[in-house]
């Protein structure tokens, strides 16, 4: 049976990845639209191809490569990063291609060795920044991109084509037949997907994002070709370059507020929905028992102020609210961010001290409190109105 179409995505170069339609979970991360794990080929007298496909998919993988050359004639198979949704493959192509040189740099072979050690005996080149690899008619330009999101990650330039080989970089999880973002329906669509990969995926990596914006500032760029989702040509490239420049400045950030609880009995999704109705900004509602985090931290990515509430359940706050805050926390997504933090109790009032706790440690400033016995009455109307008129400004 014939594969889907392979496309010439540069010159001299093809997509030769694979399109996962079904996953819908990825490392946790929720991806309602699918993924695709993309590889390319580039076409020289010494072939050369750069990142591999999840183990999934090897067999197809391998098949679609022999479309295009036979599997003999590659010499070399670039490692930009070892993760497995990457590299998993990387065991079946090394085996599979009798005359190829892995080519990564020292980190990444490091990890690639301890998940997978039988590729210490296949034939490896390490290479740095310092040290481009010359074809026949292309040279390759390693750029290490430490932490993005790995401490092995590196994008790979080809200056005579001006194609930027970037990985993780500028991904997005989607499934779907266009190759580039030109070529889809909406290019906002893609860009929220984008906000949400940063989200998920980056957010605790600005300050190394802003680091690899400077490289490629540096070089002339008319393709970036992902590891994930759509690809970047033409004007498009200066939509994805401006979003990762305003994320790496915190200017992704607007007057919005994200609204964050679980209520048990009501009475706090009563809370939430006040709030809503007080703070004369644009709002999003986060109702735990329905939203998983990947939205959650989406919806934190660009808002000013964040609102955060549970009710006090065994002398704490809720697993889900919980697991929530702390999953902000460890994106980076409540640092810098004024918060307003609302609960109720029966006889523990201890829910919004425990999200006190929280929000300081993880760099947010808390604007205002207020909790509650059980249901609220006037005074405590009054009070959350008052105080979200005041604070959210």
């Amino acid at each position: 049976m014939p594969l889907a179409h392979i496309e010439c995505v540069g010159p001299d170069v093809y997509w030769v990845g694979t399109i996962d339609w079904s996953v819908r979970v990825f490392h946790g991360y929720h991806t309602d639209e699918g993924s695709s794990y993309n590889s390319y080929l580039l076409m020289d007298d010494e072939i050369t191809l750069i990142d591999t496909v999840h183990v999934r998919f090897a067999t197809e993988f391998l098949e679609r490569i022999s479309q295009v050359t036979p599997l003999s004639s590659i010499k070399y198979l670039i490692m930009n990063h070892a993760e497995n949704d990457h590299s998993s493959a990387l065991p079946a192509t090394l085996a599979a291609l009798p005359n190829v040189t892995l080519v990564t740099n020292k980190t990444c072979f490091e990890h690639l060795s301890l998940l997978y050690p039988v590729i210490k005996s296949y034939p490896h080149l390490i290479v740095s920044g310092s040290t481009p690899l010359k074809l026949k008619t292309h040279s390759l330009v390693f750029v290490p991109v430490p932490l993005l999101h790995w401490p092995d990650s590196m994008f790979t330039y080809c200056p005579e084509s001006k194609i930027l080989f970037s990985n993780d970089g500028f991904g997005q999880h989607i499934a779907c037949s266009e190759r580039f973002t030109d070529q889809f329906k909406s290019i906002d669509h893609i860009i929220k997907l984008m906000r949400e990969y940063n989200a998920n995926i980056l957010g605790p990596f600005q300050q190394q994002l802003g680091i690899a914006l400077q490289v490629a500032g540096t070089i002339q760029i008319d393709y970036i070709l992902t590891a994930h989702g759509l690809s970047w040509r033409g004007a498009d490239i200066g939509r994805a370059l401006t979003e990762y420049v305003n994320f790496a400045s915190n200017k992704q950030i607007t007057k919005k507020m994200t609204i964050i609880f679980q209520s048990i009995n009501g009475s706090v999704k009563n809370t939430a929905m006040l709030i809503a109705n007080e703070a004369n900004i644009l709002v999003q509602l986060i109702d735990l028992d329905r939203t998983d985090l990947t939205k959650c931290a989406l919806h934190a990515y660009d808002s000013e102020y964040l609102a955060i509430g549970s009710p006090t359940i065994h002398g704490q706050i809720t697993p889900q609210v919980e697991a929530a805050a702390h999953y902000l926390k460890g994106l980076k997504l409540i640092k810098g961010r004024k918060v307003y933090l609302f609960g109720s109790f029966c006889w523990n009032d201890k829910a919004v001290n425990d999200l006190v706790d929280i929000v300081e440690s993880a760099g947010g400033t808390v604007i205002g409190q207020h909790s509650y016995k059980l249901k609220l009455n006037n005074a405590d109307i009054q009070k959350i109105s008052t105080d979200i008129k005041k604070l959210v400004i």
